[in-house]
């Protein structure tokens, strides 16, 4: 066979490959989420020392890199004080910063193949939380897991869970007054985000 034979030969099968490839990614590819937080959130104790009711405010992201859509069923949150073993639990229960009007809650989030979902999530405690409160009065540096539950029709989409640390200063409960919050800052100025299965 002739050098000018094998040339229409190799191209095909090179467009054979590329055509393959495209159709996977755009049309074939099982859903990939990807999870980031901002490096600043906030935290609240509206309800004062009296009665307890913290609140983290996070802006997340979640990104599905596949082809075919999922659903987010649920956004859930751990945070530890890394000075003590208490662990509290969160689920995301509304969308919006801290007074934002009219208040909406956290419904579940149908995420197309290659979309993105943005949001600022206010996490509450779980029903039947026994931790009363997991921030201290002192600064002080707390662990959090971020995960989620999914659903989609080629099975889990769940990403592994995001784990990261955050720093707060010393609480003060008039910060709280009106609308106000007290920021909490990651050590690194990047946002945290899973890491590529």
């Amino acid at each position: 066979m002739q050098a000018k034979d094998i040339l229409p030969t190799v191209l095909s099968v090179v467009a054979l490959c590329v055509s393959g490839f495209s159709l996977y990614e755009s049309s074939l590819k099982a859903p990939d989420l990807s999870l980031y937080v901002a490096p600043r959130i906030d935290y609240v104790d509206p309800d004062r020392p009296e009665a307890v009711r913290e609140v983290f405010i996070l802006p997340i992201t979640i990104a599905n890199d596949g082809a075919r859509g999922a659903t987010v069923l649920s956004i859930d949150l751990e945070v530890a004080d890394t000075r003590a073993t208490k662990v509290k639990r969160f689920q995301a229960a509304r969308l919006g910063s801290w007074g934002e009007t009219p208040l909406k809650p956290f419904a579940p989030v149908m995420l197309a193949g290659k979309a993105i979902f943005t949001q600022t999530l206010q996490f509450e405690p779980r029903p039947g939380e026994t931790v009363p409160q997991v921030m201290s009065m002192e600064p002080g540096r707390y662990r959090f897991v971020l995960s989620l539950t999914t659903a989609s029709p080629g099975g889990s989409a769940s990403p592994t869970p995001l784990r990261f640390e955050m720093e707060a200063g010393a609480m003060d409960y008039r910060m709280f007054q009106g609308n106000g919050t007290m920021a909490m800052w990651s050590p690194s100025p990047q946002a945290a985000a899973t890491t590529p299965r």
